[in-house]
This record gives C-alpha cells, structure tokens and sequence, in this order.
C-alpha cells in the first residue's frame, strides 16, 4: 500500500475505539447498492476490490473480540450476531478507506493498536489472533485514513464492493441493513446479519454461546404502586 506508516505503542485507548462493538463504527455505501447481486466467490464473505474478507477470518474476529469483550469489565455486551454486523461493516468501511489512500497516495501515520496489552490477549484462541490483528489494523489505519484526507471523503460508488449473497445485505446511509431481496440464496438465522442492537431482556435470554461479552445482571421489576 502507498503512504507510510510510523509504528508507536499506544495501549488500551487505541484496542477498546478499534474494538468496541456497540460503538456506531464506519461502513460505505450508497443507498440503492444491493451488495452482492452476483455474489462473491465460496467462502468470501466481502470483497472490496481485490482484497476479499473470508468466512473463517469474520468467524475468527468474531470470536477474538468477543472473548475481548467478556474479559474487560467496561465493554458493553451485545449478541454475537450483531457483533458479526458491526465488524463486517466497519471493515468493509476501513478497506475502502484504503483503496482511497492509495488512489490519492496518502502518506498516512498509524499507531500500533497494542492488542496484546487488552486485557484478555491471553485468553484469546491463538487460531484468532492473526485475523483479529487484520481487522483491527484495518480500523485504525481507517481511522487514520480519514484524519489525512480531512474534509475529503472516499466515495464507495468508485469501487467494486460485494458482500455475500447468505447474508441478504445492502448498504443504505452508510450502514449495513437487510436488503430482503435475496430470495434465491438460502438465509439462515445464523447467516443473515443481525443489524438492531438487543435489547437488555433479549440477552438475557440467549444462550451463552451467542452472547458477546458478559452475561449483564438482571434487572429487578420496579415496584407496583399501591396507590
């Protein structure tokens, strides 16, 4: 990629912007962009340009981040599913951002995420670790990207954006929502994305196996008033 990149240790502030998955991350698009007409090749999840996001590596960044979340007591706790939804389209969003600094030849200066200083590194699968590296530097060089380009903004209807037919998505404002005309393509609950935030009581009541994060406490009913 063009530009340069300077490396520094930044520590947990970087990790916790770049991994949070509540937070209301970047995505691309335009709103009459079905993503995924033709479809991308077995196995692809999403593909921006030539670079292609697989299937095991959105799984892998999934379950990375989730055992991230689960060890630090300040993440919120979401559902796997929309975990899923946020990490695909922030980082369709950073390799788009990327496209863009190297069609302008940015000179782009990131900082070292310091991943292995977030409490939890140690727990996460080492299976994981490679791709949740990928995304997570994809982000901050994103975030980067946008500081230099300033008031400039990379315009997705430049490039050749495709997102896996299974998961019935399109792009709408900038965010991923259920495009529900996918009809020839199978969906699965488990494939398509979960783009709504749960509510408290929906996770209370899923499984711990979808839960991303801690479980959070249940709330006690407020008290009927007497009169």
């Amino acid at each position: 990629m063009k530009g340069s990149r300077q490396v520094k240790k930044v520590g947990r502030t970087l990790v916790v912007a770049a991994t949070t998955t509540g937070l209301a991350l970047v995505a691309t698009g335009c709103a009459n962009n079905v993503i995924g007409a033709d479809g991308p090749q077995p196995g692809i999840a999403a593909q921006v340009e030539d670079t292609e996001i697989t299937l095991d590596e959105l799984t892998e960044v999934v379950d990375g981040l989730c055992t991230l979340q689960a060890s630090d007591p300040s993440a919120a706790t979401t559902s796997r599913a929309f975990a899923q939804s946020r990490i695909l389209e922030a980082w369709v969003g950073s390799l788009v951002d990327a496209e863009f600094a190297e069609d302008r030849d940015l000179d782009v200066t990131t900082q070292n995420p310091g991943l292995e200083l977030a409490p939890g590194w140690d727990d996460v699968d080492e299976d994981d670790r490679d791709s949740l590296r990928a995304y997570v530097e994809a982000y901050v060089f994103s975030l980067a990207v946008q500081e230099a380009a300033a008031d400039e903004t990379p315009d997705p209807t430049e490039y050749d954006i495709t997102i896996n037919p299974r998961f019935d998505a399109k792009l709408e404002d900038r965010v991923l929502v259920p495009a529900g005309d996918q009809l020839s393509v199978p969906v699965s609950g488990e494939a398509s994305l979960e783009t709504e935030a749960p509510t408290p009581e929906m996770l209370q009541d899923l499984p711990d196996d979808e839960l991303c994060g801690k479980r959070p406490e249940a709330q006690e009913a407020p008290p009927i008033p007497l009169g």
